[in-house]
């Protein structure tokens, strides 16, 4: 099982959930996540797919060929803007 914590429009995407734990296999990439995310939450992949929402595994923006595994801090960030 995985976790992945949800921001912004993520967040809405999944009915305000702040995290989905889901059934995902250790030792998969970060490619293999956005796919299980376009098959099991298509709106939420389609963001992914078209990189209008970074992952960041443990804290750092990810790439596709990146092992995630169950105890990774997985969070799905879309763009950002603040401050002045």
């Amino acid at each position: 099982m995985l976790t992945v914590k949800l921001f912004g429009m993520v967040k809405t995407l999944a009915q305000q959930q702040k995290e989905l734990v889901i059934d995902f296999p250790s030792e998969k990439t970060v490619k293999d996540l956005v796919e299980y995310f376009h098959l099991e939450y298509p709106k939420i992949g389609d963001l992914l797919k078209t990189k209008k929402v970074l992952i960041s595994v443990n804290q750092e923006i990810a790439h596709p060929d990146m092992i995630v595994n169950a105890a990774d801090e997985i969070a799905l960030l879309p763009p950002f803007s603040g401050g002045s």
